[in-house]
């Protein structure tokens, strides 16, 4: 898989994948894993300013589950856009073609 071709947002959970899968190889617990890949990242900048922390992680089913709607989410955002401009566009040349064919024998 090449790098240059995923998005911002994808390498990022494959990144996220990758740590998963070492941190499994080794024995750790999942829900040790660091949440940045930069260490400093990792610390927060104030003990008032970290969420409390929940009890429950995350099933790798309900991740999935999530991921998908998500994606499901996205591609139909992208189905809407590329409907309104898939009409509009191409009645747009239309018209023009027509207001030039209309226009042309009068030219002579």
């Amino acid at each position: 898989m090449e790098d240059r071709k995923l998005s911002k947002r994808e390498a990022e959970l494959v990144a996220q994948a990758r740590r998963e899968a070492k941190m499994r190889k080794a024995g750790m617990p999942i829900t040790a894993q660091p949440t940045a890949v930069n260490p400093a990242a990792a610390r927060p900048a104030a003990p008032a300013a970290q969420p409390p922390q929940e009890a429950r992680t995350e099933t790798s089913a309900e991740r999935l589950a999530r991921l998908m709607a998500e994606e499901r989410a996205e591609t139909e955002r992208r189905k809407k856009k590329m409907r309104r401009y898939g009409i509009a566009i191409p009645g747009a040349i239309i018209v023009l073609f027509a207001l030039w064919v209309m226009r042309a024998p009068r030219r002579r």
